[in-house]
């Protein structure tokens, strides 16, 4: 998006977010039910529903001050010690155009202890997981959000330990988040970047490097998992702001989760339906426990729409176009009364990427690709057309979020991702995609767009050539220089030339002068005559730094034109040399008239040689129009350019040149 309409952007959202009230908070009842407490929502009226879209509806997240959490509209929580507690309650807004309400906490609430506590929720997509992170919903400008950090110990020794979260990637120009705080309940607290620990330096603790190295000769040699230090280095290379809290003692196989609320910053709206990502790492301070990470995968959206499309690569270079990996993810949710047993995406494909060359990597619900159209089994069936991907679950059970007995949220969703090459001859032109999505027989849902554009990279070229005027052939002169304009433009763009011309030494034409003899005076007897001869020769030559700029459109691969103009500085250095001798003659009067002197013949003076070298400064403008052929766009191609250069007169010039463009 240019900056000007970005900034347009920003300052209608904030007249509006200044003219309406603020959205407001969504309260909750708590009531005790047994040994557990019910908490019962509150949520203000949904009042922008979106047109067209399905009915808008409210999402919940809970914080119950213990370290649980729940997804669930009215969840039943029992504690599992007397104490006080500060619940939260978040809700998300789906198809309406008002900001969710924000978060809202129940200030101090005194708990009991139950006889069976709750069980300690997690959010590890796997047992061998020691760390995962799981977003409360997806980001949103100017909204909060709550990152899950789940970790535990799975060795069989206790340790202490640091926990990392690192936002905000260095890939995007643009900071996504500002981090608001985080909530703990098991110690947890604050720890500066890269502090030692003042109370044990290891000493005592195994080193599992020797381990390995003891087993060498019974086990074949594998490469060990990256060190702390590496997952470290390598995620603050990729990432821009990191949050650090020492975990405190951790026994073996005990969990715990951390809560990190981080609100969208305003610039998040120029990244609307790129993926990002957010990570954690668990580093264990005794070196027998190995380091961990996990990369939480979110993508930015506009609208809390839980059927979107998202790309990877919000800018692309052209440069490695080929060597990219466009992924695109389609999201959906069932959010009907029962299950949908078909779902089919068609999924638009933008001009220039080859759908031949389209790879699925991951989908839920989890199944294998169809065999064949007939499978009678649950399967993905994956087909292709001109200008769209389709694909289709075929005899599965995804659950409505109206269903009942239906609390898993996300049980009710679903996704496909895919990667597609892009085509070699690709247009550098933005592109973008949007998915339509049919549940069973249901009307489709169509989603945003997905938009990708190229970064604005730079094409310099080298360029040499030969410059003549058609009127004075011996005027030509060599040139040379560089140009510079956008990498493989596809519409009408600048360019601008710097070009050094040179000519070398060229003789002047020598010119001669002789004084012709003087008429003999009346009334005298004899007189003397000096005839002088004078030569004048020389050489000259010139340097000239030119500035064309000009209008440039490749029309194909292979031809382009342009028209511009230049101002030229022309440094000319002419070296002249001037020779003069001169003789005298005597004539005396005689019979016949007067005659050559016997008494005095004729004396030669002595010759006079003058040089002389002279710079002479002439500043010419042109205007002119040109024409490319071969490689225009990055390569090798034949340049011809001709008009008129403006000095005294206008004089037609010709320019043919070579010039190779990176």
């Amino acid at each position: 998006m240019k900056p000007f309409y970005t900034l347009c952007l920003l300052l209608t959202l904030a007249r509006l977010s200044a003219q309406q009230p603020a959205p407001a908070a969504a309260n909750f009842t708590t009531l005790r039910e047994g040994e557990g407490i019910r908490f019962t929502p509150q949520a203000p009226p949904l009042a922008a529903p979106v047109a067209g879209a399905p009915p808008a509806f409210y999402t919940y997240y809970w914080e119950f001050g213990d370290g649980g959490f729940s997804f669930e509209e009215r969840p039943l929580h029992h504690y599992a010690a007397d104490k006080t507690v500060s619940p939260l309650l978040m809700a998300t807004a789906h198809y309406d155009d008002t900001n969710s309400p924000p978060p809202s906490y129940a200030g101090q609430m005194y708990a009991s202890a139950s006889k069976s506590p709750s069980e300690m929720p997690d959010v590890f997509p796997k047992d061998r997981y020691a760390i995962a992170l799981k977003a409360q919903r997806q980001p949103r400008a100017g909204e909060e959000m709550v990152v899950i950090i789940s970790y535990r110990n799975l060795s069989k020794i206790n340790t202490d330990g640091r926990l990392h979260l690192f936002y905000n990637e260095k890939k995007f120009p643009n900071r996504h988040f500002d981090y608001v705080n985080a909530r703990t309940h098991f110690g947890e607290v604050p720890d500066a970047l890269g502090a030692a620990d003042p109370n044990n330096d290891g000493a005592g603790w195994t080193d599992a490097s020797v381990s390995a190295a003891g087993a060498a000769g019974l086990l074949a040699w594998t490469a060990p998992p990256p060190s702390g230090d590496e997952l470290l280095a390598t995620a603050r290379k990729q990432f821009r702001n990191e949050e650090i809290w020492r975990t405190g003692w951790l026994n073996s196989g005990e969990k715990r989760n951390l809560f990190v609320s981080l609100r969208g910053t305003a610039d998040m709206l120029r990244d609307t339906s790129a993926i990002i990502h957010v990570r954690g790492v668990f580093e264990p301070l005794d070196p027998a426990v190995p380091a961990e990470e996990f990369t939480l995968e979110i993508e930015i959206v506009g609208s809390h729409d839980p059927n979107l499309i998202a790309v990877s690569e919000h800018k692309v270079d052209f440069r490695n176009i080929e060597q990219q990996n466009i992924e695109y993810k389609v999201r959906f949710q069932n959010n009907g009364e029962g299950p949908a047993r078909r779902i089919q995406l068609t999924v638009r494909i933008p001009e220039g990427l080859n759908a031949a060359q389209m790879r699925p990597l991951s989908w839920y619900p989890e199944c294998p690709i169809c065999p064949d159209s007939l499978s009678p089994f649950s399967c993905l069936d994956t087909a292709t057309t001109k200008d769209a991907l389709i694909f289709t679950f075929r005899n599965i059970y995804l659950p409505g979020s109206r269903q009942r007995g239906v609390t898993d949220y996300d049980s009710t969703q679903g996704f496909v991702r895919y990667r597609i090459e892009p085509n070699r001859k690709m247009a550098k032109l933005a592109f973008r995609s949007q998915a339509e999505i049919v549940f069973d027989k249901n009307p489709p849902i169509r989603t945003n767009f997905s938009k990708t554009r190229f970064k604005p990279g730079l094409s310099p070229g080298l360029k040499a050539g030969y410059a003549l005027a058609p009127d004075e052939p011996s005027q030509g002169y060599f040139f040379m220089g560089m140009s510079l304009s956008p990498y493989s433009s596809w519409k009408v763009y600048p360019q601008v030339e710097l070009l050094t011309g040179l000519k070398g030494q060229t003789a002047l034409d020598e010119q001669t002068f002789t004084e012709q003899p003087i008429v003999p005076p009346a009334g005298v007897d004899f007189y003397t005559d000096t005839i002088y001869t004078a030569t004048l020769n020389g050489s000259s030559s010139f340097v000239s730094f030119e500035l064309p700029v000009l209008l440039r459109k490749n029309f194909t691969g292979f031809f382009g034109a342009g028209i511009g103009g230049s101002i030229r500085a022309v440094i000319n250095n002419e070296q002249t040399t001037f020779t003069q001798s001169g003789v005298i003659y005597s004539y005396a009067w005689g019979v016949d008239g007067f005659m050559p002197n016997p008494d005095f013949p004729p004396q030669e003076l002595p010759a006079v040689t003058v040089t002389d070298s002279d710079k002479i400064l002439d500043i010419r403008y042109s205007a002119f129009g040109d024409l490319t052929f071969g490689k225009v766009r990055s390569g090798l191609n034949l340049g011809v350019r001709g008009g008129w250069v403006f000095l005294n007169k206008a004089t037609p010039f010709v320019q043919v040149s070579v010039e190779y463009k990176l």
